[in-house]
């Protein structure tokens, strides 16, 4: 090759690596095309052959570019499309999903629900919350705790399926008195398979209103006990 051919070939590569464009090797330009930052399949293609074509017009002529290499790259580039194909698709299916979810959710709107939690609200006299056992318990003990936290009264319930299991109180004291409306709390304590066990409790609350899905949360209800909850954490609609 010439002084002067190598000059060109020189300054060639010198303004391709200022754009960003290596042409040392077939597989600088995989690299180049796959770390570009083209959001877009067209856009990194386009890039990719504006490499190819480079490196072919500068290749070194003792040292042609092989066939299966340059089938290698095409290859490469066509896997980055289907890729980036493949997660628009993905994001309009999700987009879709969470769409189909929050639609699904306005149906819980006035609807009393049962979700995780260890509270309980006494209403003329009446409260309703849950349990969920994983397995099925041959006792259940439940703890009413007043907002000063001391215990008012103590349900000992007797064998109890695995599942969701809805529990009631009726709001009376240990002496069977009548307590006020209002706030409390409960632990449960249950035996199974011969080891107690805290299984998981379950509030009672009202569907207020939905919250719709986002980038990054799944559609959100809204509960009359001024929290949110994901409606994948429903355990029982009532």
């Amino acid at each position: 090759m010439s002084a002067i051919q190598n000059n060109t070939v020189s300054n060639s590569a010198s303004n391709s690596a200022s754009n960003g464009i290596n042409t040392k090797s077939i597989g600088g330009s995989a690299t180049a095309a796959l770390n570009a930052s083209a959001s877009s399949a067209a856009q990194i293609q386009d890039q990719f052959m504006t490499l190819l074509v480079a490196q072919m017009k500068y290749q070194d002529p003792t040292d042609p570019m092989k066939s299966a290499e340059m089938t290698s790259q095409m290859a490469q580039i066509s896997t980055v499309e289907g890729v980036n194909k493949l997660n628009s698709s993905m994001n309009s299916l999700l987009s879709q999903m969470q769409s189909s979810q929050a639609f699904q959710a306005s149906g819980l709107v006035g609807k009393s629900v049962l979700v995780p939690g260890n509270t309980l609200n006494l209403t003329k006299g009446q409260a309703t919350f849950g349990v969920q056992l994983d397995s099925p318990a041959s006792s259940l003990k439940v703890n009413i705790l007043n907002g000063a936290g001391q215990s008012v009264d103590v349900m000992t319930l007797g064998p109890q399926p695995a599942g969701t299991v809805p529990l009631a109180w009726d709001g009376k004291d240990i002496n069977g008195n009548q307590l006020p409306d209002g706030p409390y709390r409960f632990q449960l304590a249950a035996n199974v398979a011969g080891k107690n066990v805290n299984p998981t409790g379950l509030a009672t609350a009202n569907v207020t209103g939905i919250l719709n899905p986002t980038a990054n949360t799944s559609a959100q209800i809204m509960l009359d006990n001024n929290t949110t909850t994901n409606i994948s954490n429903v355990a029982q609609i009532r």
